[in-house]
């Protein structure tokens, strides 16, 4: 259930352009194909492994996305999870992202090519500090 609401979070996220452009005969920035590309948590760089790195969305013209998660088992990277869903572009810098039923909307920034989104979750219930998230994207 975390990976989902992760993977809602940063689909939603990944949605929001910083560009507002209604113009109909634009290319959505959103559109390719994604790797996840670096981590940041509370500002300072996480290591991410070659397996993290296979992460991958990959947005359509007509609306849909496919998703998938790579983790290393007993050190092999698997698929771990991989989904598919839809997108919409709401404007200024809005996506929505909708997913076995569940939708979230988020801002994303674009960036030469890469976007970012950033968010905060509580930590350990235990120590219950507010962690921030950046992860970023980058395109193939």
């Amino acid at each position: 259930m975390k990976k989902l609401v992760l993977l809602l979070s940063v689909c939603a996220l990944m949605l929001t352009s910083c560009n507002s452009d209604d113009d109909s005969g634009s290319q959505d920035l959103i559109l390719g194909t994604w790797t996840y590309h670096k981590l940041f948590i509370d500002d300072v760089e996480a290591q991410l492994t070659a397996c993290d790195m296979q992460e991958t969305f990959v947005f359509n013209e007509n609306g849909t996305y496919s998703y998938a998660y790579y983790e290393l088992i007993q050190g092999v990277c698997e698929l771990e999870e991989s989904d598919s869903g839809t997108w919409a572009n709401d404007g200024n810098s809005i996506y929505t992202l909708s997913i076995n039923g569940q939708t979230a909307s988020e801002d994303i920034t674009f960036e030469d090519n890469m976007f970012y989104f950033e968010y905060a979750e509580i930590g350990d219930p235990a120590d219950p500090v507010l962690v921030t998230y950046k992860e970023v994207y980058i395109s193939n």
